[in-house]
Parts: C-alpha cells; sequence; structure tokens
C-alpha cells in the first residue's frame, strides 16, 4: 500500500491585504497623536527617543522644521529648528530662543515678559510658555512643557498653506481610515491595513495637555513610509 502525504490546508482569507503589526513600549518611545476628522478616534504611533525628525517641510515657501527628541523621558523635544528662505534660522531649547535673519540677530529666554517681534514676513511672539511664529504662509506653535520634573519641547502646527506637497512628519495631517473589526483598520483609497491598539494620548500641542483616547497603530501605516523616510542628520 502507498501512503501519499496529507495535502497542505492554506486558512481561508476574506482579504489578501498586507497588515501591520508590531507595537513599542512607552519607556524608550514618544507618542504622536494625528488628527483624524469625523472619525471615532484619532490615530496615535510611537517614535523612538532622541531621534532627529523632519517636521514640517514646505518646499514652495523654503519652510522646514526639524526636532531632535529627548532621550530621557519619553514626552517631547529637547530642541527644534525652523529654516525659512536661505538666511533665516530659528532655534529652540528647553533654556533659550535664538533667531537670525543673516543679518539682525535676537534671542529670547522663556519665562521673559510677553515679547513680539516682526520684520518683513516672519513673526515671533513669545507669551508664557508659547511661542507663535508665522513665516510667510506657515504658522506654528511651539510650547514649553513642564510635567513631573521634566522640561520638554513641543510643536503644533495653526496654519498651512493650501494646495501644496508637505512633508515631514506633521505634514500628515487629517489623516481618514476605515475600521474593518474591533482590532483592525485601513486607511481610505490605501491597501494596506493595520492591527490597532486602544491607549491613550497626551496631546502636547494644547497648552492644557489633555489626555486623549487614540487608536495605536504601527508608525509606517500612518505614515506611509519608514522612520528613516523622516529622519535628518542634522537640525
Amino acid at each position: 500500500m502507498i501512503f501519499e502525504p496529507a495535502p497542505t490546508v492554506v486558512p481561508f482569507q476574506m482579504t489578501n491585504l498586507p497588515t501591520l503589526t508590531g507595537f513599542t513600549s512607552s519607556g524608550d518611545y514618544v507618542r504622536f497623536l494625528v488628527a483624524s476628522s469625523h472619525q471615532p478616534k484619532p490615530l496615535c504611533y510611537d517614535v523612538p527617543v532622541a531621534t532627529k525628525l523632519s517636521l514640517l517641510s514646505d518646499p514652495s515657501s523654503e519652510f522646514s522644521m526639524n526636532g531632535e527628541l529627548k532621550l530621557y523621558g519619553g514626552k517631547g523635544f529637547k530642541e527644534i529648528a525652523i529654516h525659512y528662505k536661505t538666511d533665516h534660522l530659528l532655534t529652540l531649547n528647553t533654556s533659550e530662543i535664538r533667531y537670525s535673519d543673516g543679518q539682525n540677530h535676537v534671542k529670547f529666554v522663556w519665562g521673559q515678559q510677553p515679547t513680539k517681534y516682526e520684520r518683513d514676513s516672519v513673526s515671533l511672539i513669545l507669551e508664557n510658555d508659547e511661542l507663535n511664529v508665522t513665516m510667510g504662509t506657515v504658522r506654528v506653535v511651539l510650547l514649553l512643557h513642564k510635567e513631573d520634573g521634566d522640561v520638554f519641547l513641543w510643536p503644533a502646527v495653526r496654519h498651512l498653506p493650501k494646495n501644496v506637497t508637505l512633508q515631514g512628519i506633521l505634514g500628515k495631517t487629517d489623516v481618514q481610515y476605515e475600521q474593518l473589526t474591533e482590532s483592525q483598520i485601513k486607511i481610505k483609497d490605501q491597501p494596506l491595513r493595520a492591527e490597532v491598539l486602544r491607549s491613550n494620548a497626551t496631546d502636547y500641542g494644547r497648552t492644557s495637555a489633555p489626555s486623549v483616547d487614540c487608536w495605536l497603530v504601527p508608525l509606517p501605516f500612518v505614515l506611509q513610509g519608514k522612520l528613516s523616510d523622516f529622519t535628518v542628520s542634522q537640525l
């Protein structure tokens, strides 16, 4: 009698879409929120500490903002730099703020009296622990947070030019997704799906820093690229 090997059983799948999985522990990562209007919850994802990130870039207006996450604390940035056109440079750390346009140089200190500086298409307004920055058609707010003995920076985008292609992790705005099951979602009009976890994140883009419920997803899913696509070698 001849015995033939049993046939291989292939599990039935309702879809052949690729699925991203894999989550991180919060101690060595900083959590980011992504706005999702008309969705039950925003998405959130984790980025390793001490990473130098491309935060926002608009080549059409020659604006770019980069930041370096703190190594310890796992909450925010230790330094942020904004470049505008050829000579404009704004750098911030948790102690001071420096701005130069190639000819004029100014320095602010966190906690000083409210200060306003305007020249050409640049506006800097420092009040309490917020620096409002307008350069051309881009407006961002840099916030200084103090939490549990840790001091760190956080950038928040307030106004962006319309009909332009934005780069950087903060250029991913208003992500629309579809919930497939209780543990899977997919971004609308994209084939990739991801496993999600119910989680929460602190919205450091607001002065009050509220805790927000979110769907925790792998970074490549929401950014549609690898982490290395959003890192820089220097600020």
